[in-house]
């Protein structure tokens, strides 16, 4: 009897750790911010469809420090993009990407073991048009 309590316990851990990951993948947005090989360089991935502009701000607590458009003649199915940051004096500070479906934010700081920087989400906002149905 307690073996077979066991072995329930075990396939009960297995599948609830399988849908979790499954469920964090699926929420997880498809813009990230990369490691790059070059100092004081950060690499954005953007990897949606628009045929909206795609905005990145570059901020830290003295409010925003630079602001890039990216139009979407220039991506057809989402880009990548280097962005020079060795300019900001922060050792912290923040990137938003922000389109027409989907906001996110990340907060970057500069990595204690390497040259480059490492980034943490903050907040992921989706931005879905509300339907209406006349039932």
């Amino acid at each position: 009897m307690k073996i077979q309590t066991i072995i329930a316990a075990g396939l009960a851990v297995v599948a609830s750790t399988a849908f979790s990951a499954q469920a964090q993948s699926e929420l997880s947005p498809s813009i990230k911010v990369l490691p790059s090989t070059e100092e004081g360089v950060v690499k954005i991935l953007y990897a949606y469809e628009t045929n909206k502009p795609v905005e990145v701000r570059f901020s830290n607590e003295s409010g925003i420090l630079k602001t890039d458009r990216v139009k979407p003649t220039s991506f057809a199915h989402g880009f990548i993009k280097k962005y020079d940051v060795s300019g900001i004096d922060t050792k912290k500070f923040k990137v938003e990407v922000i389109s027409e479906n989907v906001s996110v934010t990340y907060v970057i700081t500069e990595s204690k073991t390497s040259k480059g920087y490492t980034p943490r989400l903050e907040s992921t906002t989706y931005n879905q048009p509300l339907v209406a149905s006349n039932n």
